[in-house]
């Protein structure tokens, strides 16, 4: 069995050259893929076709950053541009198994902002989190 070990600080998500690390503390990042990898026809004697998707790769990147942060500040200038901006990106994860060091890395291909940061105002519990969803075309996860 692998001892695998990671730090609370180690991952980097870096879009269109900029990184953004004003994440929610103890929150993460996630990349959730729209589609099935495979698509299966079943036939009445017991065969079957399974396919690979194209569109296997989609995937949705949320991401939960400090309201008023340079990072809520960075997405939400990509946001407002009058055409979409495409995004490209990577997400690396820095660890240690059984002593050695390894990093798991996703390339982000062809991406725009689809869900916005909703807002809510109030004198209690004030809204300090913007959270932000990026669909990309492909999502490759590297080990």
């Amino acid at each position: 069995m692998s001892l695998i070990a990671l730090s609370a600080e180690s991952t980097t998500l870096v879009l269109n050259g900029v990184a953004v690390n004003d994440f929610v503390e103890g929150d993460y990042v996630e990349v959730a893929f729209a589609n099935p990898a495979t698509s299966h026809t079943n036939s009445a004697n017991g065969g079957v076709n399974i396919n690979k998707r194209v569109d296997a790769g989609v995937a949705d990147l949320t991401v939960r950053v400090q309201r008023y942060s340079e990072s809520d500040v960075y997405l939400n200038g990509l946001n407002n541009q009058e055409l979409p901006v495409v995004i490209f990106g990577s997400i690396q994860e820095s660890l240690q198994r059984d002593g050695a060091a390894f990093v798991e890395a996703w390339t982000l291909e062809s991406g725009s902002i689809t869900t916005q940061p909703n807002s809510t105002k109030n004198n209690q519990e004030v809204n300090g989190v913007s959270e932000y969803v990026i669909r990309f075309r492909s999502a490759i996860r590297t080990i």
